[in-house]
């Protein structure tokens, strides 16, 4: 009797024994395969493509477009603002990055009709919406805009605020 027990229980151990291997085994190619899709969806990727822009990054660093252009500085603007509620008024200096030297450009002969452009495209405006940053985004895409419409030789690059300010 005690040997059927032995019987019995023995083949219980061996199959719990090989149920617990083959769960621990699933637990680990799960663990396993989850970090490699962590590792693929997240990491692997990000950085083969920093790999490839690494490489872009040296091809146009030769090019001399990629190069800064000349910044060109306005005179500040001081102006009203268009609340109705209340006279608001702004102050702000601007400077512009162009896309190839000043020489190749129209821009000192453009001046004039630059300043008028922002000012009207400025004065059109509300506080409420140059306060926030999207505002300011906004405003700078529309500068950039008006001024390249203006320039017939060489385009504006980049917008600079180095004051900006509402009272």
């Amino acid at each position: 009797m005690a040997e059927e027990k032995a019987e019995e229980s023995s083949p219980a151990k061996g199959g719990s024994g090989k149920k617990m291997m083959i769960l621990g085994l699933a637990g680990l190619l799960l663990l396993g395969g989850g970090g490699g899709a962590a590792w693929f969806f997240m990491g692997g990727s990000h950085e083969e493509e920093r790999q490839a822009e690494g490489h872009d990054e040296h091809a146009t660093a030769n090019d001399h477009s990629a190069q800064p252009g000349p910044v060109m500085e306005l005179e500040p603007f001081l102006l009203n603002l268009a609340d109705r509620d209340e006279l608001r008024f702004l102050k702000v200096s601007i400077k512009l990055e162009l896309d190839r030297p000043e020489e190749t450009t129209d821009y000192q002969a453009k001046v004039p009709a630059i300043r008028d452009s922002l000012l009207v495209l400025l004065s059109s405006k509300e506080s409420q919406l140059l306060r926030t940053v999207n505002g300011k985004r906004r405003i700078r895409e529309e500068i950039m805009a008006r001024v390249n419409t203006v320039m017939s030789k060489g385009k504006v690059a980049n917008v600079y605020f180095t004051d900006f300010i509402i009272q």
